[in-house]
């Protein structure tokens, strides 16, 4: 009897641990997806802004110098969250 109820338990506990393992799973593989979209968007921006300005017009530009200087400092910031 003892080892019936032991049996029983081993199984209800094994069969919650596949169930919370599959769960984390699929939760892990939309979460790397995410991730892979992410990067995919932040490279795409990176190389929309180099083609943007290929000449350095923007960048040598007094008056819009600046601000593509910050917006070059943000897509370098998101560079370091692609996947390599």
């Amino acid at each position: 009897m003892g080892w019936t109820i032991a049996t029983i338990v081993l199984t209800i506990t094994t069969t919650a641990m596949g169930f919370a393992l599959v769960n984390l799973l699929k939760k892990n593989e939309t979460l790397e997806d995410f991730i892979s979209k992410q990067s995919e968007a932040i490279q795409s921006c990176d190389l929309r802004l180099k083609q943007i300005d290929n000449k350095g017009t923007f960048y040598a530009d007094d008056e819009i110098g600046w601000f593509f200087k910050e917006v070059k400092k943000i897509q370098e910031a998101l560079n370091e969250f692609t996947l390599k």
